[in-house]
């Protein structure tokens, strides 16, 4: 109680985060602003105010995008200080049956096989378009994982070592997480082949686990301890230069381990690529098209490493670029976020499609797959045919 005090206390109520919070914008109320929630959590810690249906509902509508720690004068802590109050009432909220699957699937490997052999029936037979067609996920409120569901491919073993294909520039450890080893194969095959064609040894221990983030959000701070501390084990190689990773939810998540210094190894992709000094540009074919580039909350506002996914893309020859406004703040995806709360997920993913649609990309590119299911399952139920796929994916698609 006396750590989420210290943490609103630090608010001065200045305002100055209410036009960046997606929230805010949407409903024009304070009580859905940082402002009005550090408010809500500084009277409720001071025993001002009692725990209540509405309290939780306006905190829990927050999309921790943390927009609002980026124009913060006071330096406000603010993803901290929601989790903290999550932690503190969990008793007083429910977990719904879709985050429950989700969570029981991304913390249990032998979970994770039986759903992957599960898709495979689901998608590969009739049975998930006769399953829409009688509205049984929605029936069972499933629904909303049932639509961000992709096309299915079968998955590659993973090997714990790929050694480089070019002169060594050193060594990498490789966090898959739990989505993209389930959902996003390309991606991790793609990392996994640029990373070696750029110099880099590749490591991807089998002990590595879920990042926590999932369970923070929820307000279980002790599973997410306990998985922090599986993944720190699982890379305690000292021999790696860095810990790559291929979600930005997930990378802003392990850059904030307790772990000061497996934290600090924790890197984008993209970014790490940029930052070793890596041209890939005489390696790549041209492609002539238009791409636009997405950029997750996540990496801007939490990892800081929004500018890799740009340089990076911008070494293929002929490519145009064509980087979302910064009036476009929030996707809607936000980890499970959009599985709780799909009115708001879905208000904010149409202003983002309404403008990305604009120029009629060939490509959309997200470094995020949170964010990529999500904009992949609204063009879907547009019935518009755009790709979107990761940065290190097209890279990987234009190496020679």
């Amino acid at each position: 109680m006396n750590n989420l005090l210290a943490d609103a206390d630090l608010c001065v109520k200045c305002g100055l985060c209410l036009p960046h919070c997606p929230t805010y914008n949407k409903t024009q109320n304070e009580n859905e602003s940082p402002r009005g929630r550090i408010a809500l959590i500084q009277a409720w810690a001071g025993k001002h105010l009692e725990t209540s249906k509405k309290l939780v509902e306006h905190i829990d509508n927050c999309l921790l995008c943390r927009s609002c720690e980026r124009v913060c004068p006071a330096v406000v802590p603010y993803g901290r200080l929601i989790n903290d109050f999550r932690e503190q009432i969990k008793g007083e909220r429910d977990t719904t049956l879709s985050v429950s699957l989700l969570k029981r699937v991304s913390h249990n490997k032998t979970a994770g096989r039986l759903a992957q052999s599960g898709l495979k029936f689901y998608q590969t037979t009739a049975l998930q378009k006769t399953a829409r067609f009688l509205r049984l996920p929605e029936l069972l409120r499933l629904d909303k994982i049932d639509r961000l569901l992709p096309d299915y491919h079968d998955s590659t073993p993973l090997a714990p070592h790929y050694p480089t294909t070019a002169e060594v520039r050193g060594n990498v450890g490789l966090f898959i997480g739990c989505m993209g080893s389930l959902l996003d194969h390309e991606t991790v095959n793609a990392a996994i082949k640029v990373l070696t064609a750029a110099g880099f040894n590749v490591s991807i221990p089998e002990q590595q686990t879920c990042c926590g983030a999932l369970d923070l959000h929820d307000g279980d701070n002790e599973t997410s301890g306990q998985l922090a501390a599986t993944n720190c084990s699982a890379f305690a190689d000292k021999n790696l230069d860095a810990i790559i990773t291929i979600a930005s939810g997930c990378g802003s998540q392990m850059q904030e381990y307790q772990q000061a210094e497996f934290a600090g190894k924790v890197v984008d992709i993209s970014q790490f690529l940029i930052k070793s000094g890596c041209d890939l540009s005489e390696q790549l074919q041209p492609l002539a098209a238009s791409v636009c580039l997405h950029t997750p909350c996540s990496l801007k506002n939490v990892m800081r490493e929004e500018q890799g996914a740009v340089k990076l893309l911008q070494q293929i020859p002929e490519i145009k670029m064509t980087p979302l406004p910064a009036s476009i703040q929030c996707c809607g995806s936000a980890g499970s976020y959009m599985l709780d709360h799909p009115q708001m997920a879905q208000a904010l993913l149409s202003d983002l499609l309404g403008v990305a649609l604009k120029d009629q990309p060939e490509y959309l590119v997200s470094s995020n797959i949170g964010c990529a299911l999500h904009i992949s399952a609204g063009l879907r139920e547009r019935g518009i045919a755009l790709e979107v796929l990761h940065p290190v994916t097209l890279i990987a698609r234009q190496l020679k």
